[in-house]
């Protein structure tokens, strides 16, 4: 009995090795096919081609004004994705696109507003400084703490005064983050 489970259970492992996709046989997505994804009206399908090219080809600029258009496209977490990526590879952007990045700003859900808080960041739009101060006294703590980490990148020592009272806020997040911006807006010169 021993020998024939065990027979099965060799025969059960290399079916299953065998039945797996292999990433060998499947192959990586190239750069064209993966911008050529983000065409698609499946939304997963959109924001996975994004996050890809974003890992597998970091360096290049190709799919940049791709990705620009997807700023303006309907669905929510395309624009987020297609923000933060564009701001994670610090593309070059127009003030069209930082328009388009702002409006992410101007949304009701707190990740939508963080996305695009981060992207300006990455993207090192200082002309969005004055957009992005109101942050500073949002209801949800997280968007203040993306705030306060992108106006430090951002900023400069005229805004410390704006973000001292926070670091009398009840949240403890909040507190650190506004003392490391602060210290980092005083180390610029």
């Amino acid at each position: 009995m021993t020998k024939i489970f065990k027979c099965r259970y060799v025969w059960a492992v290399l079916l299953a090795i065998l039945a797996a996709p292999s990433p060998v046989v499947a192959g990586d997505k190239t750069e064209d096919q993966l911008i050529a994804e983000l065409a698609s009206p499946n939304e997963t399908k959109v924001t996975d081609a994004l996050l890809k090219l974003e890992k597998q080809y970091p360096t290049s600029t190709k799919a940049f004004p791709t990705m620009k258009q997807l700023l303006k496209d309907r669905r929510e977490k395309v624009r987020r994705k297609a923000a933060r990526v564009l701001g994670v590879l610090h593309a070059d952007v127009d003030e069209e696109n930082l328009k388009d990045i702002l409006a992410l700003t101007k949304g009701s859900e707190p990740r939508e507003i963080m996305d695009g808080l981060i992207s300006l960041r990455g993207l090192k739009a200082e002309s969005t400084v004055p957009d992005i101060v109101p942050f500073l006294n949002h209801k949800h703590p997280n968007v203040i703490r993306d705030a306060c980490r992108t106006l430090a990148v951002l900023g400069n020592k005229d805004l410390i005064p704006q973000i001292e009272p926070l670091l009398n806020h009840p949240e403890p997040a909040v507190k650190k983050d506004a003392q490391d911006a602060i210290y980092k807006l005083r180390q610029k010169s």
